[in-house]
Formats: C-alpha cells, sequence, structure tokens
C-alpha cells in the first residue's frame, strides 16, 4: 500500500510541448524578381518545388501593396497548381503535426466556390509525375497523405485580404512511414486561383510519464529495508 501511495504521489507527466519545424521562405519573400510592389517572378526554387518544375507559369511569388500576411509578397497558383516543400524533418511516432496558412481573397481573381487546399504528406518521391497531373493537392496516392484540408477564401478572408484558415492537425502513430514530412500547397478547383502567404508547422510529441527523483529515492530505501530485514 505504501509503495502505491509513492507511486501516486511521485509520478507526474510530462507536458507536451509546441516546438516550430522551420519552412523555408514560408512568407514567399526570397524572389529576386519580386523586389518592389506590381513585381513578379515564376520560379519558387530552391525552398519550394512546382508541379510541372520552376516557370512552369501555374505558380508565382508577387508583390501587391496589402496583400500578404506577412511581409510583402505571397504565393499565387492557377487551377491544378501545387507546390510543396520537404522539411527535411523525418516523421517521428506519436508526434501531432500543426500546419497553419493564411489564404487570401483576392479582388477580381478569387471567385466563390474557390478550393484552397493543404496537405501534409509523408516524403514526395512522386510528387510531379504524370499520375499528379491536374489534380491539384489532393494528390492520387492516398498513402502518401497524412492528412490534408481546404478552405473558400472569398468565405474566409474580406476582398483584398488574407487570413488563417483552420489548422490542419495530424497525429502519427507508434509506427511511420520512413519518410521526411511534406508540405503541400493547391488550388484544386475551378474558381479562380489561390493564395497563399505565412506558412507555419509546429510539432508536439506525446506527453510521456515521468518518476521523480523523490519517488526514485524512497523506493530504493524502500528495498534496502526490505534486505535488512
Amino acid at each position: 500500500m505504501k509503495i502505491k501511495l509513492l507511486l501516486a504521489l511521485g509520478i507526474s507527466v510530462i507536458g507536451a510541448h509546441a516546438a516550430s519545424i522551420t519552412v523555408n521562405d514560408s512568407s514567399f519573400e526570397n524572389n529576386a524578381n519580386v523586389t518592389a510592389p506590381g513585381g513578379w517572378g515564376n520560379d519558387l526554387s530552391p525552398e519550394w518545388q512546382e508541379r510541372g518544375g520552376a516557370n512552369n507559369g501555374e505558380s508565382f511569388e508577387e508583390w501587391i501593396d496589402g496583400f500578404a500576411a506577412d511581409g510583402n509578397n505571397h504565393v499565387g497558383m492557377a487551377t491544378g497548381a501545387y507546390i510543396w516543400q520537404d522539411t527535411g524533418v523525418a516523421l517521428a511516432p506519436n508526434t501531432t503535426y500543426t500546419l497553419t496558412i493564411a489564404a487570401g481573397n483576392r479582388s477580381g481573381q478569387s471567385q466563390a466556390g474557390n478550393v484552397t487546399t493543404y496537405a501534409l504528406l509523408a516524403g514526395a518521391a512522386n510528387l510531379g509525375a504524370t499520375n499528379y497531373a491536374d489534380t491539384g493537392a489532393v494528390v492520387a496516392d492516398t498513402n502518401l497523405v497524412l492528412g490534408s484540408a481546404s478552405v473558400d477564401a472569398t468565405v474566409l478572408a474580406g476582398a483584398g485580404s488574407f487570413a488563417d484558415a483552420d489548422s490542419l492537425i495530424v497525429t502519427t502513430g507508434a509506427t511511420v512511414p520512413a519518410e521526411n514530412l511534406v508540405i503541400l500547397l493547391g488550388d484544386a478547383s475551378g474558381a479562380g486561383r489561390s493564395h497563399f502567404d505565412n506558412i507555419r508547422l509546429d510539432a508536439t510529441a506525446s506527453a510521456i510519464p515521468e518518476v521523480s527523483t523523490s519517488l526514485l529515492g524512497a523506493l530504493a530505501g524502500l528495498v534496502l529495508l526490505r534486505r535488512r530485514r
């Protein structure tokens, strides 16, 4: 009974703490061709990869005064386009990943019914292959997709503005693929362009029990006491 009481008092839970995972060029500020209002450029590399390869015209960074969630620029994309980034971080078991994006409602470009889509994937080996063509962010290989979400930017944000969409939350189990975590952003509808900015990704390991040092000392004392008896 004494041992049970000590266990109850001495075992605590290590709280789960979120840690940010670096997203390179998270606000799409690195394009050398986009240095002033009105500037734009198709090449998102090396931080982001594009369906059909760089400079394909489907995805572009641009600077429109007042139309950004963070910094000056954002990324826009045409219907069926998608971009992705391999974070370089291996998937971890028993971990919750939270992806948050800002979606933009651009006057004259975003249309009601727009499906701005974002996803977390396990690896990116097959992205850009022909079997992924024109699927937007809802890629064909369901084993690759850890989770996906979408938002109608015209409902989320006022005209000419950005707003955070609901975070995509994915929790892994005890076993995970031997792959890196990949972020995918896409335009999966025929209702105008999608616009993204301020991409954020956090990881939170599941809480684990911790045995206090005082409990360990008490247990050691009990063991010695039993031996003396």
